[in-house]
């Protein structure tokens, strides 16, 4: 159940890019990406120019595509499958616009064996910098377009690659004007974050979904506040987790210290454990009920956990209330469970 997205590069390398990391973790996704792709990138406008920007699943940064090129299922950013043109888009965060540039200062890129031929401002006296040059691996030429621009607390690193025999359908001044149209979204829709978990939550019960954590779950509420508060509304948790006992004596054990260190409730104690087979009797479903008071409140908060074991991972769906909504939200609860599945 557990998907691993990865980048690959329309040339000879394969590499993935992260967001998130570590200072030095961020050097090297960026450098990888230099090396292997090429984006089309422009510089960051809330809207484009002669149309609306298309924003790839889950990514603030779009664009304006010409071109064949297509929101890619591989890796953020575009792809044109019969020329392989690309364009990978990244938000970095947490480093300054200047510091994310010094990735491709000219030292960098000659390291990358890119031949620079053009570095300037984009747009002209902006703040942001694109690089054209070529580059050459195993046989095959390639035009690159590296840009450098602000997104809005972030930076945007975007790099387009272009085939040499695919100049004529990718020419300079359709890359610019594509670049020109780069904008940056406030949010991602959540119906859009859900779409990318590796699990599908067919049946909502009168829940909604609040928040979506990292590309691992979600978490739902049922009333008119986006609260994660179980003492104000019902919430319910639906995520994967990897790794999980493999011995089934273990996972009793596992699913208790689980549920013990969620919402740091007082006094919580299990009051049933029993495992479930549900789904036609083809899946084991290791069930905890327990009950705690809000460490704050003082009122009384009931739980159920539902774990379904796999090889090598874990689905996991929590249902949380006050005593005098439990009624109404445990048949919610399980409406919900037995309408989650694996993407397919």
């Amino acid at each position: 159940m557990i998907r691993e997205r990865r980048l690959r590069a329309q040339g000879p390398c394969e590499h993935r890019a992260r967001e998130r990391g570590s200072r030095t973790a961020r050097a090297a996704a960026l450098g990888l990406a230099l090396a292997s792709l090429v984006v089309l990138a422009g510089p960051l406008t809330t809207t484009a120019r002669a149309a609306d920007p298309v924003y790839p699943p889950g990514l603030k940064l779009g664009l304006v595509p010409t071109g064949s090129l297509k929101a890619s299922e591989k890796f953020p950013g575009f792809e044109d499958d019969d020329t392989g043109a690309s364009v990978l888009m990244l938000e970095v965060t947490g480093q300054s616009l200047a510091d994310t540039a010094k990735q491709i200062s000219r030292d960098r890129i000659k390291k990358q064996g890119i031949v620079e031929e053009t570095r300037e401002s984009f747009p002209a006296g902006g703040e942001g910098t694109l690089v054209a040059g070529r580059q050459e691996a195993d046989g095959k030429k390639v035009r690159k377009w590296i840009l450098v621009a602000p997104a809005g607390e972030a930076a945007a690193l975007v790099v387009v690659q272009v085939p040499e025999d695919a100049a004529k359908t990718y020419p300079d001044a359709a890359v610019r004007s594509m670049l020109a149209s780069v904008a940056r979204r406030d949010a991602v829709p959540i119906e859009e974050q859900l779409s990318l978990l590796p699990i599908r939550i067919d049946e909502l019960s009168g829940m909604r979904p609040v928040r979506v954590i990292g590309g691992a779950g979600a978490v739902l509420t049922e009333g008119p506040k986006d609260t994660l508060d179980a003492t104000e509304q019902p919430m319910m948790l639906v995520s994967v987790g990897r790794g999980g006992p493999e011995e089934t004596a273990a996972r009793d054990t596992f699913a208790r210290n689980l549920l013990a260190g969620f919402g740091g409730y007082k006094d919580l104690r299990v009051v049933n454990a029993e495992m479930l087979r549900l789904g036609g009797g083809s899946a084991n479903t290791h069930q905890v009920m327990a009950e705690g008071k809000d460490p704050k409140t003082d009122a009384t908060i009931k739980l159920v956990q539902w774990i379904r074991f796999g090889s090598g991972a874990y689905l996991r769906i929590l249902g949380v209330a006050r005593d005098d909504a439990w009624s109404n939200a445990f048949p919610r609860f399980r409406a919900v469970r037995d309408g989650v599945n694996p993407r397919g």
